[in-house]
């Protein structure tokens, strides 16, 4: 009996397997991508993590290349993270998105669902920024019932202002390098949000700079701070390494954004002639 199971067992898992769709992983110079594609043959989804396993980015695509997710992620100040389920042929049917700083009352989880054609089909999201619950107390995802056939009536309606959302901008510090760092900020327009300061950082750091808000729109912080970031060096005499940042960043709602500028490097100091 034993001896029967068996293939069919094996023919069972080979069956599954290919009804999920193939997975493929690649290591490359940069780091490691895990592709998984539909049954027939298409990408589904590509997962990238740098070679240190730090930061990375996940995308979902539909059967014809359009793509339905796009989010970047870390496992270094805090976390970022993203999870796919998928349905039988492959295409993704859920993607579970969290993000949290290491410090502070902020966080963020959102889940997206489609369905076996890349559509969604449904959406809910939990968080908490600086001042407020996500969703805020009160808000409603369903859309009014229109009217069957209304009778059109000739109304005539005031000019009023349209509300303009204001969206927020988060701008984070990270210390990614193996020595401490002296990180001085200045800041084009200075608010009770965002001002000029200066940091010391150990190495694997994170400290949140603060927040800009903008119109319904979202602009990277090199528009609005300039970072200097040197390395701490025992003998003052000794001129100090300058640091070599990137940024990354997470949207964390459709009207807020966080930027993490990444010290990933120094550049070796000026030599006096």
């Amino acid at each position: 009996m034993r001896n029967l199971l068996l293939p069919i067992l094996i023919v069972a898992l080979a069956h599954g397997l290919h009804a999920q769709g193939r997975v493929r992983t690649i290591e490359t110079d940069s780091g490691r991508v895990v592709q998984h594609y539909f049954t027939t043959g298409q990408l589904s989804t590509v997962e990238w993590t740098d070679k240190d396993g730090r930061f990375g980015r996940s995308r979902a695509f539909k059967r014809d290349g359009t793509v339905i997710v796009d989010h970047h992620t870390r496992r270094i100040a805090g976390h970022a993270s993203v999870h796919f389920s998928y349905h039988p042929n492959g295409a993704v049917s859920r993607s579970e998105f969290s993000d949290a700083p290491d410090a502070g009352i902020q966080w963020y989880r959102s889940t997206t669902t489609f369905d076996d054609q890349g559509n969604r089909t449904g959406f809910s999201e939990q968080g908490h920024d600086d001042r407020h619950v996500i969703p805020h107390p009160g808000t409603t995802f369903t859309q009014p019932e229109e009217p069957v056939n209304p009778t059109p009536v000739p109304v005539r309606e005031p000019e009023v202002a349209p509300c303009q959302k204001l969206f927020v901008n988060e701008v984070f510090v990270v210390n990614a390098t193996r020595h401490a760092a002296r990180v001085r900020v200045r800041v084009t327009n200075p608010s009770p949000t965002l001002g000029p300061a200066e940091h010391t950082l150990a190495p694997g750091d994170t400290v949140r700079l603060g927040t800009y808000t903008i119109g319904e729109t979202f602009e990277g912080p090199e528009n609005h701070l300039a970072l200097e970031a040197m390395r701490v060096v025992r003998n003052r005499k000794r001129p100090a390494a300058s640091g070599e940042l990137r940024t990354n960043e997470a949207q964390v709602s459709p009207e807020h954004r966080r930027y993490y500028m990444v010290l990933s490097g120094w550049r070796p100091p000026r030599r006096e002639r």
